[in-house]
């Protein structure tokens, strides 16, 4: 059984050098465990220009869940902004304006096109981004335009808005800060206060997963299947070294020949003893009383049109659609999503945030 290794090259042709000089038959050094490096995230730019108007400040975060899913941006320093998003995280020097978007009022921040620094995510090379200040006669001006947009939205009372959205090869982004008659708003219909929040910027670097790099180049992820074949310890018991092996083994840490990793011997038979006389039956034990079978645990769905998926995640297909008050049990959790089941036996994944408990 091929077992990852972790020598150096030089080791490797040694080990190879001596085997065969004695005869031995076969040396590999088989595929190698790598954990990648998170994707770069760019130096803070230039400064935000004292005319343009920001949402977030260095140093700043803001948070939603949204029907694209979850979105967080993170500000500072200078004109750079990082989107984490279906757990990837990339960054951007974005630009100040030097004139409003769509009548805003006053010049605000914005990105069209590839960022330097950015690694491909998911197919995504592209970033769309404005941020800014945005003021209104009245709450309904607001909440048309946010209608205009096509971008999934979520807003709170204070007028703190994100939407957001994939599409293509391209990330599309807004952040704005909605003001009515010149004053942050009071109260917003329909608005989302528990789905989108702003506070001090946490770190969060891409979680990195390790993949097998095999000699000719090529990758494989390190899953469950991959760990049962290359794994020494996975099930197979394992043949002992000779003497020259090990010795080898103990030079270079790892050799072709044998498995130095014993499995313990689970499966010993005990030494046959005389057969005892059978005892006395003791009498049976009262039965417990049978335990309810646990319930799993409802909800309703709270948007008024809930997209269910195939999957936990908006990449996953839209199986079917359901509406607002619609009862529905929960079968499994995965993240923020929640495996349903409706009253006529259709399941499927919705994201939590959709459900009310």
């Amino acid at each position: 059984m091929t077992t990852p290794q972790f020598l150096t090259s030089r080791q490797a042709v040694a080990a190879c050098a001596i085997a065969l000089s004695v005869g031995l038959a076969g040396c590999a050094t088989g595929p190698r465990l790598v954990t990648p490096e998170p994707p770069p995230i760019p130096e803070g730019g230039a400064s935000v220009p004292s005319a343009n108007a920001t949402v977030l400040d260095a140093g700043q975060q803001v948070v939603a869940n949204s029907a694209a899913g979850k979105m967080k941006i993170e500000a500072g320093p200078g004109l750079r902004r990082v989107f984490s998003w279906d757990g990837l995280r990339r960054g951007a020097i974005v630009d100040a304006r030097s004139t409003p978007f769509a009548n805003a009022g006053q010049p605000g921040l914005s990105f069209d096109g590839t960022p330097k620094v950015w690694e491909a995510a998911n197919g995504v090379t592209k970033l769309r981004y404005e941020e800014g200040v945005r003021n209104y006669e009245n709450i309904d001006d607001a909440t048309i335009w946010m209608q205009i947009r096509r971008l999934y939205f979520v807003y709170n009372d204070e007028g703190l808005v994100l939407g957001w959205k994939r599409e293509g090869d391209t990330l599309h982004v807004e952040l704005w800060q909605f003001m009515i008659d010149g004053q942050p708003p009071t109260r917003m219909p329909d608005s989302n206060n528990d789905r989108i929040t702003k506070g001090p910027l946490v770190v969060e670097p891409q979680k990195m997963y390790p993949h097998l790099v095999f000699d000719d180049g090529h990758t494989e992820t390190y899953d469950a299947a991959a760990r049962e074949k290359y794994n020494p310890t996975s099930g197979k018991k394992a043949k002992p070294c000779n003497g020259f092996q090990q010795t080898l083994n103990n030079w270079f840490g790892w050799f072709k020949q044998c498995d130095v990793t014993r499995v313990p011997e689970t499966e010993d038979k005990p030494a046959s003893k005389p057969a005892a006389k059978p005892a006395t039956p003791a009498p049976a034990p009262t039965p417990e009383p049978a335990k309810p079978e646990p319930q799993n645990e409802r909800a309703t769905i709270s948007g008024n049109v809930v997209n269910i998926r195939g999957g936990a995640g908006t990449s996953n297909e839209v199986l079917f659609q359901a509406k607002k008050g619609q009862d529905v049990e929960i079968l499994k959790t995965e993240d923020d999503w929640r495996q349903v089941k409706f009253s006529d036996g259709r399941t499927g994944w919705v994201a939590d945030f959709l459900l009310k408990k």
